[in-house]
Protein backbone atom coordinates (compact mmCIF):
# COMPACT_ATOMS: atom_id res chain seq x y z
CA UNK A 1 0.00 0.00 0.00
CA UNK A 2 2.78 2.46 1.00
CA UNK A 3 4.53 2.05 -2.53
CA UNK A 4 1.23 2.36 -4.09
CA UNK A 5 0.75 5.76 -2.75
CA UNK A 6 4.15 6.76 -3.72
CA UNK A 7 4.14 6.00 -6.80
CA UNK A 8 0.61 7.91 -7.08
CA UNK A 9 2.36 11.08 -5.57
CA UNK A 10 5.14 10.17 -7.85
CA UNK A 11 2.64 10.25 -10.98
CA UNK A 12 0.94 13.47 -9.90
CA UNK A 13 4.08 15.51 -9.52
CA UNK A 14 5.84 14.74 -12.61
CA UNK A 15 2.09 15.46 -14.41
CA UNK A 16 2.05 18.72 -12.29
CA UNK A 17 5.68 19.25 -12.72
CA UNK A 18 5.09 19.21 -16.86
CA UNK A 19 1.91 21.75 -16.76
CA UNK A 20 2.93 25.28 -17.58
CA UNK A 21 0.38 28.19 -16.84
CA UNK A 22 0.83 31.28 -18.94
CA UNK A 23 -1.75 34.29 -17.93
CA UNK A 24 -3.33 35.72 -21.15
CA UNK A 25 -5.51 38.82 -20.02
CA UNK A 26 -7.31 37.67 -17.02
CA UNK A 27 -7.81 33.54 -17.73
CA UNK A 28 -4.79 31.27 -17.20
CA UNK A 29 -4.42 28.90 -19.89
CA UNK A 30 -2.63 25.52 -18.41
CA UNK A 31 -0.97 23.11 -20.76
CA UNK A 32 1.31 20.36 -20.73
CA UNK A 33 3.93 20.45 -23.85
CA UNK A 34 4.87 17.58 -25.96
CA UNK A 35 7.17 15.17 -24.94
CA UNK A 36 10.71 15.17 -25.98
CA UNK A 37 9.55 19.05 -26.74
CA UNK A 38 11.64 21.96 -25.38
CA UNK A 39 11.68 25.66 -25.46
CA UNK A 40 13.29 26.98 -28.79
CA UNK A 41 15.46 30.84 -28.59
CA UNK A 42 13.94 31.89 -31.56
CA UNK A 43 15.29 35.59 -32.87
CA UNK A 44 11.42 36.89 -33.13
CA UNK A 45 13.05 40.59 -33.43
CA UNK A 46 14.38 39.86 -36.68
CA UNK A 47 11.30 38.55 -37.69
CA UNK A 48 9.41 41.69 -36.90
CA UNK A 49 11.97 44.16 -38.16
CA UNK A 50 11.67 42.28 -41.52
CA UNK A 51 7.51 42.36 -41.23
CA UNK A 52 8.36 45.90 -40.42
CA UNK A 53 10.87 46.93 -43.11
CA UNK A 54 8.13 45.04 -45.36
CA UNK A 55 5.02 47.04 -44.93
CA UNK A 56 7.52 49.93 -44.95
CA UNK A 57 8.10 49.21 -48.52
CA UNK A 58 4.36 49.06 -49.19
CA UNK A 59 2.25 52.08 -49.96
CA UNK A 60 0.78 53.63 -47.23
CA UNK A 61 -2.38 51.67 -47.15
CA UNK A 62 -4.04 52.32 -43.49
CA UNK A 63 -1.98 49.70 -42.02
CA UNK A 64 -0.94 50.35 -38.24
CA UNK A 65 2.06 47.66 -36.84
CA UNK A 66 0.74 46.04 -33.39
CA UNK A 67 3.08 46.91 -30.99
CA UNK A 68 1.86 44.46 -28.16
CA UNK A 69 2.59 41.21 -29.76
CA UNK A 70 2.79 38.68 -26.86
CA UNK A 71 5.03 35.04 -27.26
CA UNK A 72 4.17 32.63 -24.51
CA UNK A 73 6.33 29.93 -25.82
CA UNK A 74 8.32 28.61 -28.68
CA UNK A 75 8.64 24.82 -28.52
CA UNK A 76 10.56 22.41 -30.99
CA UNK A 77 10.80 18.82 -30.63
CA UNK A 78 14.66 18.25 -29.68
CA UNK A 79 15.69 16.20 -32.69
CA UNK A 80 14.29 19.05 -34.91
CA UNK A 81 15.38 22.54 -36.55
CA UNK A 82 12.45 23.34 -38.86
CA UNK A 83 9.15 20.81 -38.39
CA UNK A 84 7.33 19.41 -35.42
CA UNK A 85 7.77 23.27 -33.56
CA UNK A 86 4.37 24.90 -31.58
CA UNK A 87 4.12 28.49 -30.70
CA UNK A 88 1.70 30.01 -28.40
CA UNK A 89 1.22 34.24 -28.89
CA UNK A 90 -1.63 36.85 -28.27
CA UNK A 91 -2.23 40.14 -29.61
CA UNK A 92 -4.81 42.64 -30.90
CA UNK A 93 -6.44 41.48 -34.20
CA UNK A 94 -9.27 44.33 -35.64
CA UNK A 95 -9.62 41.90 -38.18
CA UNK A 96 -11.46 39.69 -35.78
CA UNK A 97 -13.24 42.91 -34.48
CA UNK A 98 -14.23 43.33 -38.00
CA UNK A 99 -14.77 39.96 -39.54
CA UNK A 100 -16.14 38.05 -36.23
CA UNK A 101 -14.07 35.31 -35.19
CA UNK A 102 -15.26 33.19 -37.62
CA UNK A 103 -14.84 35.33 -40.32
CA UNK A 104 -11.56 35.94 -39.63
CA UNK A 105 -10.97 32.07 -39.95
CA UNK A 106 -12.44 31.73 -43.17
CA UNK A 107 -10.50 34.42 -44.65
CA UNK A 108 -7.28 33.21 -43.71
CA UNK A 109 -8.16 29.67 -44.53
CA UNK A 110 -9.03 31.40 -48.38
CA UNK A 111 -5.78 33.03 -48.23
CA UNK A 112 -3.50 30.08 -47.10
CA UNK A 113 -4.86 28.23 -49.71
CA UNK A 114 -4.21 30.25 -52.78
CA UNK A 115 -1.20 32.27 -51.86
CA UNK A 116 1.14 29.25 -52.17
CA UNK A 117 -0.16 27.83 -55.34
CA UNK A 118 1.15 31.61 -56.69
CA UNK A 119 4.64 30.57 -55.63
CA UNK A 120 4.92 26.34 -56.81
CA UNK A 121 2.28 25.32 -58.87
CA UNK A 122 3.55 21.63 -58.31
CA UNK A 123 2.73 21.68 -54.69
CA UNK A 124 -0.90 20.65 -53.75
CA UNK A 125 -2.39 22.70 -50.98
CA UNK A 126 -5.46 21.22 -48.91
CA UNK A 127 -6.90 23.31 -46.41
CA UNK A 128 -9.65 22.86 -43.82
CA UNK A 129 -11.24 25.25 -41.55
CA UNK A 130 -13.35 23.95 -38.60
CA UNK A 131 -14.69 25.10 -35.31
CA UNK A 132 -14.13 23.17 -32.43
CA UNK A 133 -14.18 23.46 -28.66
CA UNK A 134 -11.20 23.43 -26.02
CA UNK A 135 -11.92 23.53 -22.37
CA UNK A 136 -15.42 25.56 -23.36
CA UNK A 137 -13.75 27.90 -25.23
CA UNK A 138 -14.47 28.14 -29.05
CA UNK A 139 -12.21 28.26 -31.42
CA UNK A 140 -11.07 27.35 -35.40
CA UNK A 141 -8.85 25.03 -36.42
CA UNK A 142 -6.99 26.05 -39.94
CA UNK A 143 -5.25 23.13 -40.91
CA UNK A 144 -2.87 23.44 -43.89
CA UNK A 145 -1.18 20.43 -45.61
CA UNK A 146 1.41 21.13 -48.03
CA UNK A 147 2.53 17.87 -50.60
CA UNK A 148 5.53 18.81 -52.32
CA UNK A 149 4.67 16.22 -55.09
CA UNK A 150 9.01 16.75 -56.60
CA UNK A 151 10.35 16.14 -53.47
CA UNK A 152 7.84 13.09 -52.03
CA UNK A 153 7.86 15.18 -48.85
CA UNK A 154 4.19 16.99 -47.17
CA UNK A 155 3.81 18.93 -44.15
CA UNK A 156 1.09 20.17 -42.02
CA UNK A 157 0.54 23.85 -40.10
CA UNK A 158 -2.11 23.73 -37.77
CA UNK A 159 -3.29 27.35 -36.54
CA UNK A 160 -5.93 27.09 -33.16
CA UNK A 161 -7.25 30.73 -33.37
CA UNK A 162 -9.80 32.13 -30.47
CA UNK A 163 -10.57 35.27 -29.20
CA UNK A 164 -9.87 36.03 -25.21
CA UNK A 165 -11.01 39.78 -24.08
CA UNK A 166 -10.96 41.12 -27.76
CA UNK A 167 -7.45 39.92 -28.22
CA UNK A 168 -6.51 37.08 -31.10
CA UNK A 169 -4.98 33.77 -29.01
CA UNK A 170 -3.46 31.93 -31.25
CA UNK A 171 -1.54 28.61 -31.27
CA UNK A 172 0.64 27.67 -34.43
CA UNK A 173 1.85 23.79 -34.66
CA UNK A 174 3.88 22.71 -37.48
CA UNK A 175 4.73 19.09 -38.03
CA UNK A 176 5.63 16.55 -41.03
CA UNK A 177 4.81 12.65 -39.61
CA UNK A 178 1.60 11.65 -37.72
CA UNK A 179 3.16 10.58 -34.40
CA UNK A 180 3.90 14.24 -33.43
CA UNK A 181 0.49 15.37 -34.88
CA UNK A 182 -0.81 13.05 -32.20
CA UNK A 183 1.40 14.27 -29.29
CA UNK A 184 1.14 17.85 -30.20
CA UNK A 185 -2.79 17.90 -30.68
CA UNK A 186 -3.40 15.46 -27.56
CA UNK A 187 -1.76 18.69 -25.24
CA UNK A 188 -3.46 21.68 -27.56
CA UNK A 189 -6.66 19.97 -26.94
CA UNK A 190 -5.84 18.85 -23.07
CA UNK A 191 -5.23 22.25 -22.42
CA UNK A 192 -7.71 24.14 -20.23
CA UNK A 193 -8.65 27.43 -19.17
CA UNK A 194 -9.77 29.31 -16.00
Amino acid sequence: MRNFLLILLLAISLQSFGQKNYRIEKCIWSITPPAAYSARVDNFEKIVKAGETYIKKQKNDGVTLSTDDTVLFSLAKTDSVQMNIVLASYKNNESIEQYTLKGYAEILGEYLETHPKDNSPKNTVNVLVRELVIDKMKFYLIRKTTNYTVEKYSYTSDYYVAEIEGKEFSITAIYDNEFDKQKIEKAVLESTFK
